[in-house]
């Protein structure tokens, strides 16, 4: 949370004098109450959807301002309180696993523990930085930027998390290839954090060698599989890493990411999902679903690996 504390103390100094912000929109002082914006009369760095035409906040200059919109009904609220309680929801569900699941077996350790909390806490600080970027995003476009680069990190810790205990179930037999693989996830999801927060690869011209690192650490996945699937085969990769639900989850990723990139069905119906039902609360939606299948998958490859006692005499 210390990226964060900066990140407010900084963005207060600048603009804590100011009342003709950099949105377009004068926010009256003392007055915390706002009439929505149309599209036309807000900043560039807010239209990311040129589909959603009206709803919009006014920048607000201050975050208790912007905090406040929680209550109020506009083009972020859905965006907002989808991660706000997908966010809760997994940090809530890693205590009633351990309480129903982590007993059953003797077999079960720490590392277990560790790598699976590695996941439920991943995908919570996600959807906490995605939540926290949509309720301050109408602060100014300082904010708003950075906030962004805050979510995107977000979605590193996702992956990373995810990837740790599905290798751990994958290689539970093979050590060596465990903590390599690790390793390789690491640096990779440790360069997109530089590339994601470094001020100089913010830079319009290196957008493509920030895609092609997310897709290194998306694409180190389906290697890991892969591999995992040429030592062993289907029938122990199955059930060791609950491919099924992967799949499951790489379903709903996708289906999220298409409906956001082709907005859909805002460009179909103009006006009638600019607060409810816009491609980006698909996208919101869909990963949670995802985490929550991967979560699923976690659960039954454990159960396949200790309800077994002998799981690596089975090759």
């Amino acid at each position: 949370m210390s990226s964060v504390s900066i990140l407010i103390s900084e963005a207060e100094l600048l603009l804590s004098n100011t009342t003709l912000t950099d949105f377009g929109a004068v926010q009256t002082p003392g007055n915390s109450q706002y009439c929505l914006l149309p599209i036309a009369d807000t900043s560039d760095i807010c239209r990311d959807n040129e589909f959603i035409l009206s709803g919009y906040r006014p920048a607000t200059g201050s975050f208790q301002k912007s905090f406040a919109s929680l209550i109020g009904i506009h083009n972020e609220t859905v965006n907002i309180y989808s991660h706000l309680l997908g966010s809760l929801l997994f940090l809530t569900l890693p205590f009633v696993v351990y309480k129903n699941i982590y007993p059953r077996y003797e077999s079960a350790t720490t590392g277990d523990v560790f790598v699976y909390s590695l996941f439920f806490f991943g995908v919570a600080i996600c959807f906490f930085l995605s939540a926290t970027f949509h309720i301050f995003g109408n602060h100014s476009a300082h904010v708003h930027q950075q906030g962004n680069q805050l979510e995107y990190l977000g979605i590193v810790i996702l992956m990373w998390g995810s990837t740790i205990p599905s290798v751990y179930n994958g290689f539970y037999c093979d050590p060596g290839l465990q903590k390599l693989y690790w390793l390789v996830v690491t640096i990779i999801a440790s360069e997109c954090v530089y590339a994601t927060l470094h001020p100089k690869f913010r830079h319009p011209d290196l957008r493509p060698w920030r895609a092609a690192m997310y897709a290194g650490l998306g694409l180190s996945a389906i290697i890991f599989i892969i591999h995992g699937l040429t030592i062993h085969g289907w029938n122990i990769q199955n059930h060791r890493m609950s491919l099924k639900w992967m799949a499951l989850m790489g379903f709903l990723n996708i289906t999220g990411a298409v409906a956001y990139a082709s907005r859909v069905p805002e460009s179909w119906y103009l006006s009638r999902h600019d607060i409810y039902g816009s491609s980006h609360q698909t996208l919101h939606f869909m990963v949670i679903f995802a985490g929550l299948a991967h979560m699923v998958g976690l659960l039954k490859a454990f159960d396949h690996l200790h309800a077994n006692k002998s799981p690596c005499g089975s090759m």
